[in-house]
């Protein structure tokens, strides 16, 4: 898992690296026939020839790529004549161009938007494992899985009272009952309970801030797990991204851990990107003319973009950024305009005029490009 000190080391010391670095950003996901016999370190290489990289750099760099073995989706590699380092993704990457193979290769300032895109914007999740001799916790980030070792070791050791139930007598034809012993052993087990529950809520709401959990699942029986949310802070249930069913096996592996609840997070996200455009269609601005009007106007405080950000726009002398390049007459006469990718321009636009820009994925994005024509925003007024 891409750790606390990894995202320091991105941002402390490739970010303000001196030029010139290599960047590159590579589709290695296994899963794609493209990516058989590792296809991709050939189009590494001849990404890498088009550069005027030094070749001791290029030979450092096939080297280290070689020898990884992972199983990862994506590869986040920065190399200058101090430093390479390679970081195994186990998402996709937005604002780079990597269908059909393509490798993203960069010689000059590092480009770390597309890895601290996903540092900033992805979501921490909490898995609640909920089991019978004991209870487990996990952080999800970034696609991988981290079992935080005795995450709930101060409640780890209680059990129910050992109460003596009260004798009862098997009569043939009469119903058991009770009585005032039975009534008593009842209530100390409820007693119980309601106390274990609200120590380990404590304890999860401690957890949740130290680990800066951005939303959490319960995994358990469905009594369990819906017993104990009635026991969490309002802001905890808040946080609750949802239940999960138990597994049969309570040591089960991390691995298998992620395998249940991914599907409920990427659900959760679908959920809340699809509540966002739904917000845009009913007092938002959309369509990719209109959305970079209002944009350089600094009326939007949110961009939503498709993860596949494609189209050309044109940039005036004067930073300007239109889509249509019969405007330029209009809007920047007499100066020279420049061609460019707009996902190439898009996230430093967003960041220069105060918008937070989201990226959105399948479904989310499918809507946006069919319904919204490719960008949508929500205004300040």
């Amino acid at each position: 898992m891409l750790g606390k000190d990894d995202i320091r080391f991105v941002k402390e010391t490739i970010a303000p690296h001196r030029t010139p670095v290599l960047s590159l950003y590579i589709d290695v996901n296994p899963a794609k026939p493209e990516n058989a016999w590792r296809a991709s370190l050939v189009r590494v290489k001849d990404a890498l020839k088009a550069l005027p990289i030094p070749r001791d750099l290029a030979k450092t760099v096939i080297e280290k790529l070689e020898m990884v073995r992972g199983e990862a989706r994506s590869y986040a590699v920065f190399s200058a004549d101090d430093l390479t380092e390679i970081y195994e993704l186990h998402m996709d990457l937005p604002a780079v161009d990597l269908a059909h193979g393509r490798v993203e290769a960069r010689w000059g300032d590092p480009y770390l938007y597309p890895l601290l895109y996903l540092i900033d914007e992805s979501e921490r999740h909490g898995v609640i494992f909920i089991g019978e001799s004991k209870w487990r916790f996990f952080e999800v980030f970034l696609g991988e899985i981290e079992e935080i070792a005795n995450a709930f070791l101060d409640s780890s050791d209680e059990r129910p009272p050992e109460l003596p139930r009260p004798a009862q007598h098997f009569v043939q034809g009469v119903i058991l009952r009770g009585g005032a012993g039975g009534d008593r052993f009842v209530r100390h087990i409820e007693a119980w309970v309601q106390r274990f529950y609200k120590r380990v809520a404590s304890i999860l709401d401690k957890l949740v801030d130290r680990r800066r959990i951005d939303r959490f699942i319960l995994m358990g029986p469905h009594e369990d797990t819906h017993l104990f949310e009635q026991y969490l802070p309002r802001r905890l249930r808040h946080m609750l991204a949802g239940h999960i069913s138990a597994l049969p096996n309570p040591n089960a592996s991390a691995g298998e851990v992620l395998k249940r609840v991914a599907p409920a997070i990427e659900n959760s996200r679908q959920v809340q990107e699809l509540a966002l455009l739904q917000e845009v269609r009913e007092r938002g601005r959309w369509t990719v003319p209109t959305v970079l009007n209002d944009l350089q106007m600094g009326r939007l405080y949110l961009l939503l973009a498709p993860w596949k950000l494609d189209g050309m726009v044109w940039r005036c002398a004067n930073g300007l950024v239109l889509q249509d390049q019969q405007a330029i007459e209009a809007f920047c006469p007499g100066q020279e305009a420049k061609e460019m990718e707009l996902r190439e321009v898009l996230p430093d636009l967003a960041a220069a005029h105060g918008a937070r820009l989201q990226f959105v994925e399948r479904e989310a994005e499918a809507h946006l490009l069919r319904e919204f024509g490719g960008l949508a925003g929500l205004s300040r007024w």
